[in-house]
């Protein structure tokens, strides 16, 4: 869906805000049972879309006025609960709303509900115990992916122009590759996090769902910039994200081939830990295709690749302990749930977050654990300071988003460690990374959707949407 055509139709008065948000619900009510959402509140999206209109008869409205949206329920809202995902945070209502919510929210943008996610943002399939499981968008029978499930399908569906999730170690890049989206995840430190409910605090980023790179350029011009309450953030010059659009890579040459005189940096690490055969031939497609468009390919060493995932599960469980620990005696007053015997507070976490969770608390115990945490962290400073110097050589690195085609929930055979084995990448760097659709392939059944992962230099987001955006024009 395309946000410009839907502003032309608000800004024309051909359609009312709360008219087009009717419309969607409408649509999605058939398929609330798939688990798509946890809250969905009717009065507050009659109160967004009598704002909206309120700023369009006094002509303040703007690209995103009166459009709607879904945000992963991992985001703090006062309207709405705020779950994370979890039965331990069933009733919890925040009294603030995160930062870049309040920035939508102030330009018109309806929130529609808050999307299903996998608990605490632990998992990869978004098979959530306790507000159930979420389908793909296409078959059911096959896994939506995690822990963003939720917040891909309508845009998938083409009801949504846009979607926030949030991505520690593939979180938005995976789901989107699994439905046929764009997925986006910026630099980190680029949008606030305040507001967030953290998982991995050093990693986690709020990310954007779109079908159009356009779309995602626009949203992100909204949402990015510093915020005080966030100290992660960095102070920098508003940008435009959508200056580069319609231009050539080197601005001032005129020529056929629209990206000449970019690098395109690949590891041949990449091509030794791919499951499938197809994920391999995809990636050489790719590789020629930008070639065609006028790319050179340069061939780059990633330093300790192959413990990339082990130092990204070290990291990520010692915080998520960190995170979760909090939440204990805080919540535990739901009479609904739990029972004067007071149960177990880590009885009523899912089986990959419990896992995770004393996995982290091994890992932060006792000092005689404590150094793998902090012999992690020094590798995790090389691996950043070996990024820097292949993006001298370079301006974009080329790799799968995930090293297997998409998988059936209820047959999932495959190693949990190996599938965030790119994604976790710019995780750890704090690098800008987008998944981009390529192809799809017909099954006799079903359809797999196959496509790939461009990672950055640090807030190069701007020429990231441009390279995409040329692509897309041509091989998409």
């Amino acid at each position: 869906m395309n946000l410009l055509k839907l502003y032309y139709l608000i800004y024309f008065k051909k359609i009312k805000p709360f008219d087009l948000s009717k419309f969607i619900l409408k649509k999605i009510e058939n398929s609330l049972f798939k688990n798509y959402f946890i809250n969905i509140d009717y009065n507050y999206i009659k109160k967004q879309c009598l704002y909206s209109e309120k700023l369009l008869l006094k002509n303040k409205n703007n690209l995103l006025t009166g459009i709607p949206t879904s945000y992963k329920d991992v985001f703090s809202t006062k309207s709405l609960k705020t779950t994370s995902g979890s039965r331990i945070l069933n009733n919890y209502k925040a009294f603030y709303n995160t930062t870049f919510l309040n920035k939508l929210n102030n330009l018109g943008v309806i929130n529609i509900g808050k999307n299903n996610m996998d608990e605490f943002c632990v998992g990869s399939n978004t098979f959530n115990f306790y507000f159930g499981k979420t389908d793909n968008s296409l078959n059911k029978n096959l896994t939506a992916g995690g822990s963003s499930g939720g917040s891909v399908y309508l845009v998938s569906k083409n009801l949504l122009p846009f979607s926030i999730g949030s991505d520690t170690g593939g979180s938005v890049r995976q789901p989107s590759l699994f439905n046929n989206v764009i997925g986006f995840k910026p630099t980190y430190g680029l949008i606030s996090r305040y507001g967030m409910f953290s998982y991995s605090s050093s990693m986690d980023t709020v990310g954007i769902f779109s079908k159009s790179i356009l779309n995602i350029s626009i949203v992100l011009n909204a949402i990015s910039g510093f915020d005080v309450k966030d100290q992660t953030t960095f102070n920098l010059i508003k940008e435009d994200y959508t200056r580069y659009l319609n231009k050539n890579w080197l601005l001032n040459k005129v020529c056929f081939k629209k990206l000449k005189g970019l690098n395109v940096g690949v590891s041949k690490d990449f091509f030794n830990n791919i499951y499938h055969f197809s994920v391999r031939s995809n990636i050489e497609n790719v590789l020629l295709n930008f070639e065609f468009l006028g790319a050179k390919i340069i061939f780059i060493y990633i330093l300790f690749f192959d413990f990339l995932i082990t130092i990204y599960n070290i990291i990520s469980s010692s915080e998520l302990y960190s995170n979760i620990l909090k939440y204990n005696n805080k919540f535990l007053f739901d009479k609904n749930f739990f029972s004067l015997k007071k149960k177990n507070f880590y009885n009523t976490l899912s089986i990959n977050t419990k896992n995770k969770f004393f996995i982290g608390n091994y890992l932060i115990s006792t000092n005689k654990n404590k150094k793998f945490f902090f012999f992690s962290k020094k590798i995790r400073t090389l691996i950043l300071e070996n990024f820097k110097k292949n993006f001298l050589i370079c301006d974009i690195i080329v790799s799968p988003t995930t090293p297997c085609n998409i998988w059936n929930t209820l047959n999932f055979n495959l190693n949990k460690n190996l599938i965030d084995k790119y994604t976790s990448i710019s995780n750890l760097t704090g690098l800008p990374s987008i998944n981009i659709p390529s192809k799809i392939l017909n099954f006799e059944n079903f359809k797999i959707f196959q496509g790939f992962q461009i990672t950055g230099n640090y807030f190069s987001e701007a020429r990231l949407i441009q390279i995409v955006y040329e692509y897309k024009k041509f091989f998409l």
